[in-house]
């Protein structure tokens, strides 16, 4: 994306509203809210109201600051491209990771079985949250342990994307979020096949409030740290040492 700087990084926040503009109607002073802005890792932003959404009381700031990015792209594979629901069984590698965890989820919540690909701890997390089967890609192949499914969600590209087409049913949906599908591999298999980018959406971050709420999600927290240790969380996030960053 072309920058201008200086920059102020981030994306995802949780806080009060300090101060409200003149079109602004859902929201007052004081009201707790979480969403997207531009500048995170900062104390003030400025963002527009169609970017938030209420917090309920019950949720603090550090699960809502873990939600934006990760949870609607999660609700948006699964809801919108494919289409959870019961009977349906989904394969998602990198089932434990950040937006993984989230799907594993919503999935289950929308009643569909889960199949994730993980390894080391993250197998007892998945088994701590219930997903029904879970594949150490490290020891087996996948395509050696599943049958035919309805859909796959990857979240990890390269070789395992490229594995993925054939183990989805004729008719089914494998979604990507890392990186532009095979059309021809797709074609080949019956199937079709999106690569997705998260779209900003206050409906959708009170979705996940409201998951949050009746205990069906949640978030993966890694741990919290202050404003003071940007710099080390950015670098944490980056070498993939968090699993779910704020």
């Amino acid at each position: 994306m072309p920058i201008n700087f200086p920059l102020t990084v981030g994306q995802d926040f949780a806080g009060e509203i300090a101060q409200c503009g003149k079109a602004v109607q859902r929201f007052k002073i004081g009201d707790r809210v979480f969403g997207f802005a531009e500048g995170a890792y900062a104390e003030y932003v400025a963002v527009p109201e169609s970017t938030v959404a209420a917090l309920p009381n019950s949720i603090d700031f550090a699960t809502a600051a873990a939600l934006p990015t990760a949870g609607s792209t999660a609700l948006q594979l699964i809801r919108n491209f494919v289409g959870a629901r019961p009977g349906m069984t989904l394969l998602i590698h990198g089932a434990a990771g950040g937006v993984g965890s989230f799907a594993s989820q919503i999935a289950k919540s929308f009643g569909s079985k889960v199949i994730g690909t993980a390894t080391g701890d993250d197998i007892n997390y998945l088994k701590s949250i219930h997903v029904d089967d879970v594949i150490d890609y490290r020891h087996e192949r996948f395509e050696d342990r599943v049958p035919e499914v309805d859909a796959v969600v990857d979240l990890v590209g390269g070789e395992t994307l490229a594995r993925s087409y054939s183990v989805v049913k004729k008719g089914g949906v494998l979604a990507t979020t890392v990186q532009p599908v095979d059309e021809a591999a797709a074609s080949r298999a019956g199937i079709r096949a999106v690569m997705i980018i998260m779209k900003y959406s206050a409906e959708d971050l009170a979705e996940l409030a409201a998951l949050v709420e009746k205990g069906a999600l949640k978030p993966r927290l890694a741990q919290t740290m202050s404003l003071s240790q940007t710099k080390e969380a950015q670098e944490l996030s980056q070498r993939g040492g968090a699993h779910t960053e704020r």
